[in-house]
């Protein structure tokens, strides 16, 4: 079934009640799934699935990766929710087109992290930071609260900050930004 926006629709997946015997799994030992019997597909509303073929299907799937800065293109975990491991696909370009479209579209939900080319102007104000910006995405103001919590140096000199409401932008190498740019980062940390 298509949608009006053209994404494939799969109302076969209906049952997640298959479970492994208890003796079967052992919950410290990872599961790594073959990419041959996956099948992603996306409901009605939009949410990604997971059928593994002659086994079962989950109706909702959470996709993360395991090495999101080291190797962000393999390892990919899959979840029944945010806490219960399915299994760890472990190279994601072996999945078929479509399945592997879905992951990449939920990896990118998940993990979009504009990356911030130009400082304009870091202001505090009763020790919360508001930092105006340019991203990949236009210029943006976000605020920021405890800059020792929220900025994450990775060596040598990447940058990751985290607003209030949780968004992460990134900063690749700090010492590449213009002249400003880098003494509002210099001031601030």
């Amino acid at each position: 079934m298509q949608s009006e926006n053209g994404v494939k629709q799969d109302t076969s997946c209906t049952d997640d009640t298959a479970k492994p015997e208890s003796s079967e799994i052992d919950d410290f030992t990872p599961r790594y799934l073959d990419a041959a019997v996956l099948r992603f597909t996306r409901s009605e509303v939009g949410t990604a699935r997971l059928e593994i073929q002659n086994e079962v299907c989950h109706l909702r799937v959470v996709v993360r990766q395991l090495m999101p800065l080291s190797n962000p293109e393999a390892y990919i975990s899959l979840g029944a929710d945010e806490d219960t491991e399915i299994g760890i696909l472990v190279n994601p370009s072996e999945l078929a087109s479509e399945s592997l479209k879905i992951v990449q579209e939920e990896l990118d939900k998940r993990y979009f992290t504009p990356t911030i080319q130009k400082i304009y102007h870091v202001k505090e104000h009763f020790g919360i930071h508001e930092w105006e910006v340019e991203t990949e995405r236009g210029r943006i103001t976000f605020s920021v609260r405890g800059l020792n919590q929220n900025i994450k140096q990775v060596p040598p000199a990447r940058l990751f900050v985290t607003d209030v409401r949780g968004n992460r932008y990134d900063i690749p190498d700090y010492r590449e930004l213009d002249a400003q740019s880098y003494q509002q980062i210099q001031r601030h940390l």
